[in-house]
């Protein structure tokens, strides 16, 4: 199961899940992914780029894919993840989660692994 509250993920260890990703460009428009644009999902333990990466999924559509294989072997806890768009054009940004105004990530702890439920 999946959820997105606050800018927090959480969903059960193991899950096949997807989500879609709004982004606004800089004058608050809705902004449609070009050709050549990807989105780069990452998971790691830390917000720190020294943090070994955990999850990396990238899509070509505002849709995030996670498979079972993505989370299966992760422990269950509090991890940070982030969604970065990379545009044809050669501009890198990050698109989740939004920064504070002092240019730190929020929430660090913004994917929450549970236990996977078994029947």
């Amino acid at each position: 199961m999946l959820t997105i509250t606050d800018n927090i993920i959480s969903l059960n260890r193991g899950d096949d899940v997807s989500f879609t990703v709004s982004i606004a460009d800089e004058f608050g428009e809705p902004y449609a992914l070009e050709p050549g644009d990807t989105l780069v999902f990452s998971v790691r333990a830390e917000p720190s780029e020294s943090s070994p990466q955990l999850i990396r999924v990238e899509s070509v559509t505002d849709t995030v894919f996670l498979t079972h294989a993505d989370t299966a072997a992760l422990p269950v806890g509090k991890y940070s993840a982030a969604v970065r768009l990379n545009r044809a054009c050669g501009q890198t940004l990050i698109v989740f989660p939004p920064l504070k105004r002092h240019g730190r990530l929020t929430p660090w702890n913004n994917f929450i692994l549970d236990p996977e439920v078994t029947v």
